[in-house]
C-alpha cells in the first residue's frame, strides 16, 4: 500500500524554463583515443524493456530499471545472467539508488507527478512514495546513507536523512544540475549542464563553498570522485573529461575520450570509465594517468555504469536494450550501493565510510534519444542537445528510433 509523507520535497513547477537555443548550434569536436577497442573484455546480457538506471546492493544484487510503461525494476542476484524477479514500481522508473541497509530508491512518476518510491530490502513492490518537484531527478546515496536528489528544474540538490521521508536541507547549485558525485570526505560535486560549471558543497554545509568553471558550452554531465579525491567530469559537447585535482579550484587538465561522453565511473582501484554515447564504447583511464589507454566496444548508446563487488563494471546500453559486463580491476573492499545513484566502498567492519564513489547520477535522459514513456524534456536547452546528438548519429550512419 502506497503512502505519501506529509512533507513532500516540493510542489511541481507549473511550467518549464525556456532554454538555450544556442545549444543546438554547438559543435561536437572529434576526440582521438589511441587505443583500439577490445571486444574480448566484455560480455552482453539482454534485458527486458528500456533499461536506464542501474544500481547494486550491499549483497551484490544488481538492479536495472525499465523505463517503459508501466515499467519496473529487474533484479539479478550475484551470478545470474537473467533477472530472477521484478519489482513493481510507479510509471517510467529511471534513476535508482540503494542504501547500505539494502533499501532501494526509485525515481518514478504518477501521471504528471514526479515521485521517489522506496522499496524495503527484499520487497517486490514500492511501499512508500515521496512526491518531488516536476521533472527528472537523479538519485545518489551518500557514505552515511543519506539520499541526494538532483533537481534540475530548481537548480538545486535535496538531501534526505537515512530513514526519513522528507527533505532535511536543500542546497542551491548552478544552472540545470544533472548529476552529483560524493567524495570520500562527504564533499558533493554537482555538474551544472547549462552553466558549464561544477558546484562544490562541503560535507553537511547548507550552501556551496565555490564553483569551478569547466567550460561554457561544454555541457558537463557525468561526474565522479575517485578514491584519492580527484574529480572527473564528462563534457558531452567537447568529447573530453575535465580533471579537477583534490582541493582544486580550476580544471587541471582535459583528457580526450570518445564522441559525446556522458557518464563517468571511478572504480575502487582508481580506474575511471567513461561511456561514449555516440561511439558505443567505454574509454578507460588508469588511476592517475593523463590519457585514456583503452577503448572497449559495448552496446548501442551506452549510459549508466556501476561496479559490482567482484570488480566487474556493468554498462547499460539504452538503445541496444542490453547490459555489457566488463572485466574491471580489483574491487578491493568495495561493496555496491547505488546509482543510478552511487556506490561506496565499505570498511573492514562492513560499514560505508565513503572510501570511493563508484557510480554517480544524471538526469536519466538517454542521449541521443529520450527514453520512451518518460515524457517530454522540460528544458528546451537539453532538448536542443538531444537534437544535435541525433543529427550527429545520423551523419555517422547510425539510425535511432523516434
Amino acid at each position: 500500500m502506497k503512502s505519501t509523507p506529509s512533507r513532500p520535497f516540493a510542489n511541481p513547477l507549473p511550467a518549464a524554463r525556456r532554454a538555450l537555443g544556442a545549444a543546438a548550434a554547438l559543435l561536437l569536436a572529434s576526440a582521438v583515443v589511441a587505443a583500439p577497442a577490445y571486444a574480448d573484455e566484455s560480455k552482453a546480457l539482454d534485458v527486458v524493456g528500456q533499461p536506464v538506471g542501474v544500481a547494486t546492493g550491499p549483497d551484490g544484487t544488481l538492479y536495472v530499471s525499465d523505463e517503459t510503461y508501466p515499467g519496473g525494476v529487474s533484479v539479478y542476484k550475484p551470478g545470474e545472467t537473467a533477472p530472477s524477479r521484478t519489482i513493481t514500481t510507479g510509471n517510467g522508473p529511471s534513476s535508482l539508488a540503494v542504501t547500505p541497509d539494502g533499501t532501494l530508491y526509485v525515481a518514478q512518476s504518477e501521471g504528471a507527478q514526479s515521485e521517489i518510491g522506496m522499496v524495503a530490502p527484499g520487497a517486490d513492490q514500492v511501499s512508500l512514495v515521496m512526491k518531488v518537484s516536476f521533472g527528472r531527478h537523479r538519485l545518489v546515496v551518500g557514505p552515511d546513507g543519506s539520499l541526494y536528489v538532483v533537481n534540475p528544474e530548481e537548480n538545486s540538490l535535496s538531501v534526505v536523512k537515512p530513514g526519513d521521508a522528507w527533505v532535511h536541507r536543500t542546497i542551491q547549485a548552478g544552472r540545470y544540475p544533472v548529476e552529483v558525485a560524493l567524495a570520500k570526505d562527504g564533499t558533493a560535486y554537482a555538474a551544472n549542464q547549462l552553466a558549464g560549471t561544477v558546484t562544490v558543497i562541503p560535507a553537511g554545509a547548507p550552501s556551496p563553498s565555490h564553483t569551478i568553471d569547466v567550460g561554457a558550452g561544454t555541457h558537463p554531465h557525468g561526474i565522479a570522485a575517485a578514491p584519492d579525491g580527484t574529480v572527473y567530469v564528462a563534457n558531452i559537447m567537447t568529447n573530453e573529461v575535465a580533471v579537477i585535482e583534490p582541493g582544486g579550484t580550476a580544471v587541471a587538465r582535459r583528457i580526450p575520450v570518445g564522441k559525446a561522453p556522458q557518464e563517468v565511473l571511478a572504480a575502487a582501484d582508481g580506474t575511471v570509465y567513461v561511456t561514449n554515447s555516440l561511439d558505443d564504447s567505454v574509454s578507460v583511464i588508469p588511476a592517475g594517468k593523463a590519457a585514456a589507454t583503452r577503448t572497449i566496444a559495448v552496446g548501442d548508446d551506452p549510459g549508466r555504469m556501476v561496479q559490482r563487488g567482484d570488480g566487474s563494471v556493468v554498462v547499460v546500453n539504452r538503445r541496444g536494450k542490453s547490459l555489457t559486463v566488463l572485466d574491471g580491476g580489483p574491487a578491493g573492499t568495495a561493496a555496491p550501493v547505488t546509482p543510478g545513484g552511487g556506490e561506496a566502498a565499505v570498511d573492514d567492519g562492513g560499514g560505508i565510510p565513503g572510501d570511493a564513489v563508484i557510480a554517480q547520477g544524471s538526469f536519466d535522459v538517454a542521449l541521443p534519444a529520450v527514453a520512451a514513456g518518460s515524457g517530454l524534456l522540460s528544458l528546451a536547452g537539453a532538448a536542443a542537445l538531444v537534437v544535435v546528438l541525433r543529427r550527429r548519429r545520423k551523419v555517422s550512419g547510425a539510425v535511432h528510433p523516434g
